[in-house]
C-alpha cells in the first residue's frame, strides 16, 4: 500500500531548473567544492564571515512567521526538517524517509533515530505534531501556516480555533510521523522543504512564551540544524557556531560571523576592504566593477519583482487606474537601461523555470496613449487624482530605480508620486498590515509551483495578498487547480488564473530577477542557486589557505 518510492517521488515533484547552470554568465556560479583530501589545505582559521545584505536586522527567526529573504539566511542554519533540497531543488530526506499510500493522501514518516535539538532534548515524531499545530495556533498569528498546512486534515479547524489538536497529524511511535491529507497535493513534499515544517523545541517556548521565546535564542537548543545561536547583537550581527548534537556531518567551521547590513553598496565595499570572505547582492553599479573581480557569479533565480496597490481606497480601488499604471510602467526600458540587462522585463508573475511559466503571455504592455486614456476615463481632471504615495523597502528598491519608475508615471500620466523609502522590516510590517497605499514586492520561490506564487499571495484571504486584491473568479480557477492531480489540467488553471491576476493588476510585475556574489575560490560550499545564495550541506563549506 505504502510503496511509491523516494526516489522516483522526489523526481516526479522536482522541475527542471538544471538549465540555469548552463545559462549562467560565468561558468562558475554553479560552482561548489567537496572536503579537501588533504587536510593541510584547511585554513587555520574556520570562520566565515559574511554580510547579510539587505537587512539591518534579522525580522523572523520563528518560522511560523514566514521568514523574508534574509532572515532565510539564519533561519535555514539553525533549524532543519523532515526534507530538504539540493542546489536543483530536487527534494530529498533529512531527518526521515517516506512512504505514500496509493490513494496519495497519507504520507508516513520515519525519522531518524539520533535526532537531538541543539540543547541535546531528544527529537521525536510528537515535536513535529507540535510545531506543525501550534503554527495553525490563533494565538500565534502565523501569516503563512494556513496556506501551507492547508492540505492537512484539520488544519483549518485549528486555524480557527475550533479544534487544539490536528486531526491530520499523529505521532505512531516516537520515531514515525503519520500525515492524513485532505487530497492526493503534487506539491506536498516540496512544502514540507520550507521552515514553517521544522520542529521547534517546545521546552524553550513553554518557559519563555509564544511571542518572547525567539529573544532567548542565543544558547538555547530552539532547532535542529547545524548551527546554533551563540550571540544575537541587534542590529549589528549574529554569531552562530556548530550544533555539538546535529544528527548529519559536522561542519569543518568553528565560527559564522553575519553581519546585518542594510546597504548593498556599504556590503561591497567593507569585501573590497577584507572585512568579509564573501558578499553577495550587489546592485547595478557594482556589479560593473565586480564583473572583473575573481569569484563574481551571476545566475538566474526564480524571482520576480512587482508592484501592488491597495484594492480598498481611492484611487486604486478602481481597475481603470490601476491598469493605466500598468501600462505606464516601461520595463524594457527599466530591464535594458537601468538594470544593463541584468534582469529581464516580466509579463508574467510566475518566473521562467518555474512550473506554469508562460513564456508566450505578453501581459500589459507599455503605452502611454492606453495609460493617460483609462486614467482620463476616471480622472477627467488628472487634478484631482487623489495624492499618491510610492513606498518601497530601502534595501530593496534604490533611490534611482524608484525616480526612474516615478518620471515613468509622470511623463505618461501627468501625476506626481512621491516616493517613500523605508526600511525592511518595517515595510514588511506595514504591508502585513496592510497600511500601503502602493508598493513593491520582491518575491522568491519557497518550493517550486504555481501554489507558491498564485494562492499563497492573491487568493482573496491570503494574508501576503497586501493590496487586498480580490477576484471571484481567480479564487474558484486556484482553488480548483490546488485540488487537481492532473498536471496538464492543473497548470492550464493556474495560467487562466494567472492571466487574470494579471490583466485585473492584482500585481504588476517588473522584472524576473538575477542573483549576484562574489564567492572567492577559497570560500568552498557557498554557491547561487536559482533561489538565490546557497549553502547546502554545510559540512562542506570551509575555508582553505590563501
Amino acid at each position: 500500500m505504502y510503496q511509491r518510492s523516494i526516489v522516483a517521488y522526489a523526481r516526479h515533484i522536482s522541475i527542471l531548473l538544471v538549465f540555469f547552470c548552463s545559462v549562467i554568465l560565468l561558468c562558475s556560479a554553479c560552482g561548489g567544492s567537496t572536503a579537501p583530501n588533504d587536510t593541510s589545505a584547511l585554513a587555520a582559521k574556520q570562520v566565515l564571515t559574511f554580510p547579510n545584505v539587505g537587512t539591518a536586522e534579522i525580522g523572523y527567526l520563528d518560522p511560523a512567521l514566514g521568514p523574508d529573504t534574509n532572515s532565510a539566511i539564519a533561519v535555514n542554519m539553525i533549524y532543519s526538517g523532515l526534507v530538504k533540497t539540493d542546489k536543483d531543488l530536487n527534494v530529498l530526506p533529512d531527518q526521515a524517509t517516506w512512504s505514500i499510500s496509493d490513494s496519495g493522501k497519507v504520507y508516513t514518516f520515519t525519522l531518524a533515530s539520533n535526532l537531538q535539538f541543539s540543547d541535546g532534548t531528544p527529537v521525536t515524531a510528537q515535536d513535529y505534531v507540535y510545531t506543525w499545530t501550534r503554527a495553525l495556533l490563533p494565538e500565534v498569528n502565523s501569516p503563512i501556516a494556513i496556506f501551507f498546512e492547508k492540505p492537512i486534515v484539520g488544519a483549518n479547524d485549528v486555524n480557527t480555533g475550533k479544534a487544539k489538536e490536528l486531526a491530520g497529524v499523529k505521532a505512531l511511535d516516537a520515531h514515525t510521523l503519520q500525515v492524513t491529507l485532505t487530497r492526493p497535493t503534487p506539491y506536498f513534499l516540496a512544502d514540507l522543504t520550507t521552515s514553517l515544517f521544522f520542529p521547534l523545541n517546545h521546552r524553550i517556548i513553554d518557559k519563555y512564551g509564544q511571542k518572547n521565546w525567539i529573544q532567548y535564542a542565543a544558547d538555547n537548543g530552539i532547532g535542529t540544524g547545524p548551527f546554533m545561536v551563540k550571540r544575537w547583537q541587534h542590529n549589528v550581527k549574529m554569531t552562530l557556531v556548530p550544533n555539538p548534537h546535529y544528527y548529519g556531518q559536522k561542519t569543518k567551521l568553528t565560527t559564522v560571523e553575519m553581519s546585518f547590513v542594510k546597504d548593498q553598496s556599504t556590503a561591497f565595499q567593507s569585501y573590497q576592504a577584507g572585512q568579509y570572505d564573501f558578499t553577495w547582492n550587489l546592485t547595478v553599479t557594482d556589479q560593473a566593477v565586480a564583473r572583473n573581480t575573481p569569484g563574481f557569479k551571476i545566475l538566474p533565480i526564480l524571482q520576480t519583482d512587482s508592484l501592488f496597490f491597495d484594492n480598498t481606497k481611492p484611487p486604486f480601488d478602481n481597475l481603470a487606474i490601476r491598469q493605466a499604471f500598468a501600462y505606464a510602467t516601461d520595463k524594457f526600458t527599466l530591464a535594458h537601461v537601468f538594470f544593463k540587462d541584468s534582469v529581464t522585463p516580466a509579463p508574467t508573475i510566475i518566473p521562467p523555470g518555474m512550473p506554469g511559466y508562460q513564456s508566450d503571455y505578453q501581459g500589459i504592455p507599455y503605452d502611454r496613449g492606453k495609460a493617460k486614456a483609462l486614467l482620463q476615463s476616471v480622472y477627467p481632471d488628472v487634478s484631482k487624482v487623489p495624492p499618491i504615495i510610492f513606498s518601497f523597502p530601502s534595501s530593496q528598491v534604490t533611490p534611482d530605480e524608484a525616480a526612474v519608475l516615478q518620471q515613468m508615471w509622470q511623463n505618461a500620466l501627468d501625476i506626481q508620486v512621491k516616493l517613500r523609502p523605508v526600511e525592511l522590516n518595517a515595510y514588511n510590517d506595514e504591508a502585513m498590515k496592510h497600511e500601503i497605499q502602493f508598493g513593491f514586492i520582491e518575491w522568491t520561490a519557497d518550493f517550486p509551483d504555481p501554489y507558491d506564487w498564485l494562492t499563497l499571495n492573491l487568493f482573496s484571504t491570503a494574508t501576503n495578498n497586501n493590496g487586498a486584491w480580490r477576484d471571484a473568479t481567480f479564487d474558484q480557477l486556484v482553488t480548483t487547480a490546488d485540488t487537481t492531480s492532473s498536471g496538464t489540467e492543473r497548470i492550464a488553471l493556474y495560467n487562466r488564473a494567472e492571466q487574470i491576476a494579471i490583466s485585473n493588476v492584482g500585481w504588476l510585475p517588473l522584472d524576473h530577477e538575477t542573483e549576484t556574489a562574489i564567492i572567492p575560490s577559497w570560500v568552498h560550499g557557498v554557491t547561487l542557486n536559482s533561489t538565490g545564495l546557497f549553502f547546502g550541506d554545510w559540512s562542506e563549506v570551509y575555508i582553505t589557505q590563501h
